[in-house]
């Protein structure tokens, strides 16, 4: 039988930095790095304030990763 090349494996990598600023009423803070592999330089996506919207943040750039079809495991900023 014919021999197929495996698909590439689409990896993605986010790093969330979390840190409470006391004077901002003991809510979160977030930045968002990300980078399409490791051997790239990692790029800031996004800054977040309070735990909906860390998770908004995280469930967004998860959603563009899984829709992404650029090659580039959908971590490029839109």
């Amino acid at each position: 039988p014919p021999h197929t090349p495996p698909v590439p494996e689409r990896t993605g990598i986010l790093v969330i930095r979390v840190w409470v600023d006391q004077d901002d009423a003991g809510r979160p803070r977030a930045r968002l790095t990300q980078a399409a592999d490791l051997g790239e330089t990692a790029t800031t996506l996004a800054v977040a304030t309070g735990v909906p919207g860390i998770c908004d943040a995280v469930e967004a750039w998860l959603r563009r990763f899984l829709d992404s079809r650029s090659g580039d495991g959908g971590v490029t900023p839109r």
